[in-house]
């Protein structure tokens, strides 16, 4: 789709409530970016420009939404905004499969917002926040997302904590990656086979955290088969 020229539009009033859209109403899959960051404020969508470009070159039938969110230390205001960003796509594309794809921080969020979508990819997910409290991941990054320890606020700690689904979800996870530990993908994935919920899992022995929004990187063959799959089923099971 080298022709289609990225536009951008609001869905709410914050300055940070805004998708960046490439692509035709008619496409068959729409690919709807989350970033991460750690909930921080200083990191942007523009960390997902290059996927959203390589998507972009994917050929017809593809299309991409780079979602925009707020980071004011509100997971719950946060995940509101991904899920009225992900309904935004459904209007948009409406005869199009959703495949959130989430990194870190994003990846969280788009397993919490699961059920606005029909596939989730969580790239390096956070996915334990009691766990990553405790672990001072990023500098203390979910302390400063919720504003207290898990013994003050467990009842919220405990609703924004993603749990597995009936939605297809493809977690991939790499075993030396120094920021949020493959322990998260892992213990996520353990949990969603006991409860036989459709969950994938692919671990790497070498592949940083970064490296996952990297649009050569060695994880994306991975993701885009696992992709077509789900497409193709999906197709055949509407026919």
């Amino acid at each position: 789709m080298p022709h289609h020229t990225p536009r951008t539009e609001a869905y709410g009033d914050h300055p940070d409530q805004w998708v960046q859209i490439v692509g035709d109403s008619d496409a068959e899959v729409v690919v709807c970016f989350i970033h991460g960051g750690y909930w921080r404020s200083s990191y942007t969508a523009a960390l997902m420009e290059p996927l959203v470009e390589r998507v972009s070159r994917g050929g017809d039938g593809l299309a991409a939404m780079n979602i925009e969110y707020r980071r004011e230390s509100d997971p719950f205001a946060m995940q509101a905004d991904v899920r009225a960003a992900l309904r935004r796509a459904r209007e948009l594309f409406p005869d199009a499969v959703r495949v959130a794809v989430g990194h870190s921080a994003g990846g969280h969020l788009a397993l919490l917002c699961a059920d606005d979508a029909e596939l989730v990819v969580a790239l390096a997910p956070v996915t334990d926040l009691v766990g990553g409290y405790a672990a001072r991941i990023g500098s203390g990054a979910v302390a400063e997302l919720m504003g207290a320890s898990p013994a003050d606020r467990p009842a919220a700690f405990d609703a924004a904590t993603p749990r597995p689904t009936v939605v297809p979800t493809l977690l991939v996870h790499g075993v030396d990656d120094d920021r949020v530990p493959v322990s998260h993908s892992q213990d996520f994935a353990r949990l969603g086979r006991a409860a036989h919920a459709p969950i994938d899992f692919f671990e790497f022995a070498r592949l940083p955290h970064m490296e996952l929004i990297d649009p050569d990187g060695p994880y994306v063959p991975v993701v885009t088969a696992w992709v077509r799959r789900h497409h193709s089923h999906r197709r055949k099971d509407a026919s």
